[in-house]
């Protein structure tokens, strides 16, 4: 049991840290992925069934359909599909942000069993450097995977799911008004 309380205090910190810069690095990834489909889903969106061209006779722009900017409600379905695979990867992510203080408790307790079990005064004093390292490191990786969540994920898929309400309104609006 001490061998396994050992490991487990000594290796905790080394642990949290590579475990906390991988899911960072995980959420930046994911992160500019649901950037890129807001960007593209925005600009489906926004962009305009039409474009002008010049009537010679009258000297004046009018508008014309073009059908390579054709945007339909199954290419926003797309669009909003791929962005929704994006966002549940990224989620799974946002998930395993509460995991960190529990582990940094794990080797408190780790390192606080070890220091109680030798009796000697000084090996209960370097367990307690070990046991209260490990609850540092792993509220220091939860807070800041928490804000790096706030400031970006999280704001970009507030944004795409406003943006996906307003469409769909707009949707329903443009149907009741086609059945009358």
């Amino acid at each position: 049991m001490t061998g396994i309380l050992g490991v487990i205090s000594r290796g905790m910190d080394v642990f949290i840290i590579l475990f906390g810069l991988v899911c960072a690095a995980a959420m930046m990834m994911y992160g500019v992925k649901l950037s890129d489909r807001k960007n593209r889903l925005s600009e489906a969106l926004n962009r305009k069934n039409s474009k002008y061209s010049l009537n010679p006779e009258l000297k004046e722009l009018e508008p014309s359909a073009d059908e390579d900017a054709a945007i339909t409600p199954d290419t926003i379905r797309v669009y909003e599909t791929d962005f929704n695979k994006s966002k549940a990867v990224y989620q799974i992510f946002v998930q395993l942000i509460p995991v960190f203080p529990l582990l940094g408790i794990l080797g408190t307790v780790a390192g606080l069993m070890q220091g109680v079990t030798g009796g000697d005064i000084n090996n209960m004093l370097d367990s307690l450097d070990l046991a209260l390292t490990s609850t540092f490191w792993g509220l220091i990786c939860a807070i800041g995977l928490k804000f790096l969540d706030a400031v970006y994920g999280s704001r970009i898929i507030t944004d795409v799911e406003v943006m996906l309400d307003d469409f769909e309104k707009k949707m329903n609006i443009a149907e009741l008004f086609g059945k009358r």
